[in-house]
């Protein structure tokens, strides 16, 4: 009988993707919430993609076979993390939503983009990018 090999490590031959992944990283699966967090920050460089430095809820969780953190974690191990963001999210949606943003003004700069501006109840203002800047159509 012949056994199939998914890939190799240093050299080592691997039967799954979920051994390539134990073996590339060093060690077995990530149990605890904390430790699956702590390791995709370490591993997406303090969630650093793009030249841009990102928080978690804002970092893109690709499944791109070579992007971080995907590469580096099991498939059950990746779908928990995205459904941590999922909660990090929700988490951040109601905070702001309890601020009361209300609608001020719209700014349109010379680069074509657009601008909302807007203000919550304790008279903080943020300005929200909806067009990003753009060439003329001409």
């Amino acid at each position: 009988m012949v056994q199939r090999v998914y890939g190799y490590v240093n050299g080592k031959a691997v039967s799954s993707r979920d051994e390539f992944i134990f073996t590339a990283r060093g060690f077995g699966p990530i149990e605890n919430d904390d430790e699956l967090l702590a390791f995709a920050q370490k591993v997406t460089s303090n969630w650093y993609d793009a030249g841009h430095r990102r928080t978690f809820t804002s970092f893109y969780l690709s499944d791109y076979a070579l992007s971080e953190p995907y590469r580096s974690l099991t498939l059950k191990e990746f779908a928990r993390l995205k459904e941590l963001q999922k909660e990090a999210i929700a988490v951040e949606k109601t905070a702001d939503d309890a601020r009361e943003w209300k609608y001020k003004e719209t700014i349109y700069w010379a680069d074509n983009s657009v601008e909302e501006v807007w203000e919550d109840k304790d008279g903080n203002t943020k300005t929200v990018m909806v067009t990003g800047p753009h060439g003329d159509a001409c």
